[in-house]
């Protein structure tokens, strides 16, 4: 994995250890996991009891270091060497030479049967380690969201060089995610759209996200007030933006209705951008930053809003509000590949004047969010309960052969 993902706070630790926890008792999971600094270490020590309860060995290596941190020679041979290795995301690379001798250690060391590499950006391992079956769980098409950022200012050489290394870096991003470039045995997806895009021949599943009912009914909120909730940590650009739009565009039209409706907005989540700090007045608008204990939140909440504008897969934060019975308004793009429809389970818009007016009417429609809730649990029970992503789950691991 990326990092450490105990405990399971962020969408896609929570989407790869709730698939997990259900076979721990017949499985031996080794974890292999990147980490940024004495800070994880300090996690992972702190949670241990959890990580030992799930993992039968841990393994912790260094994240290296990312190319735009790399002196200028060193960075160019770098991406042109993976570049001609084929590699994908090569201006977002966690591959190291160190890395991959530690995986082949581990692989004699414990004799592993197989390898669950969660995410793209790790997908070289199975590069490195071709003749051990393995999956791939997808959390995105990575390459959506890390097509390749192209450095500004470059003329002559240096220009065509990096245009060479960005057209090999977007063409292996393909081909690993749609055609399997390097041999997975089985790939899981997190979403249909995502799954109908691959075009290998290679055993595609979808794999739900899956969350167990909460018992919060909607007419047990409180109603002297009109709570919406925003959740999602701000290190992933596509939240940021969207709040950085959300203060920007919507936020101004909307503030004095605010009061005028007694509607508290609550934005939880770690490291909040600067224009979102700003419109914190501990009246009316609540930046919390990371919030330990999501579910009072959750509790509370009449409305989630999710107004994203980029991004892949799905939105982890809408399917566990909506097992929390907390209905959700959205942008189109914050909502895709989830299945809700507009006005039943859900409410979609994406104009930030109509998206503004629609969360301010709503705090005046209780009766109509609490059919919207009801809707959208009947979605949850149907296509994102536990069942159906362990179900998905076995099948994958039957096809690698370890189940």
């Amino acid at each position: 994995m990326l990092a450490p993902p105990l405990p399971a706070t962020a969408g896609g630790d929570i989407y790869a250890v709730n698939a997990l926890v259900p076979f721990a008792d017949e499985i031996d999971f080794h974890l292999f996991c990147y980490i940024g600094g004495e800070e994880d270490v300090a996690k992972i020590e702190r949670h241990r009891p959890a990580y030992d309860q799930l993992f039968r060995s841990i393994h912790v290596e260094r994240r290296p270091l990312m190319p735009f941190q790399m002196g200028a020679i060193r960075r160019t041979i770098f991406q042109v060497t993976q570049a001609l290795r084929g590699m994908p995301f090569i201006d977002a690379s966690y591959y190291s030479r160190p890395a991959v001798r530690a995986a082949r250690r581990l692989v004699k060391r414990y004799e592993i049967d197989a390898l669950e590499i969660n995410s793209a950006h790790l997908a070289f391992f199975k590069k490195f380690l071709p003749k051990i079956p393995a999956l791939l769980v997808g959390h995105n098409i990575e390459a959506d969201i890390f097509p390749f950022w192209m450095p500004q200012g470059l003329v002559g050489w240096k220009l065509r060089l990096m245009e060479w290394i960005s057209r090999r870096s977007r063409r292996s991003a393909h081909a690993v995610e749609i055609q399997n470039s390097f041999d997975f045995s089985v790939m899981t997806f997190i979403s249909k759209d995502d799954m109908s895009r691959v075009t290998a021949s290679v055993p595609k599943l979808w794999m739900p996200l899956s969350f167990a009912r909460k018992g919060f009914p909607y007419e047990d909120k409180p109603i002297d007030v009109f709570n919406v909730l925003w959740m999602g940590g701000f290190g992933w650009y596509p939240n940021s933006e969207g709040v950085i739009w959300f203060s920007k565009r919507i936020f101004p039209a909307i503030q004095d209705q605010l009061r005028e409706h007694n509607i508290i907005l609550h934005f939880c989540g770690s490291n909040p951008p600067g224009e979102l700090r700003e419109i914190h007045d501990g009246e009316n608008v609540f930046v919390h930053g990371f919030v330990n204990d999501i579910d009072t939140m959750l509790r509370d909440a009449h409305l989630l809003m999710v107004p994203l504008l980029s991004g892949g897969g799905i939105r982890v934060k809408i399917i566990e509000a909506m097992a929390a019975g907390v209905p959700v308004l959205s942008t189109a793009k914050g909502c895709e590949g989830i299945g809700a429809e507009n006005g039943k389970s859900i409410l979609i818009e994406d104009d930030p004047s109509v998206f503004g007016r629609v969360l301010v009417e709503a705090s005046q429609q209780r009766e109509r969010l609490r059919a919207i809730s009801e809707s959208a649990l009947e979605l949850i029970a149907t296509s994102y309960s536990p069942e159906a992503s362990q179900r998905a789950k076995r099948k994958a691991y039957e096809l690698t052969g370890v189940a």
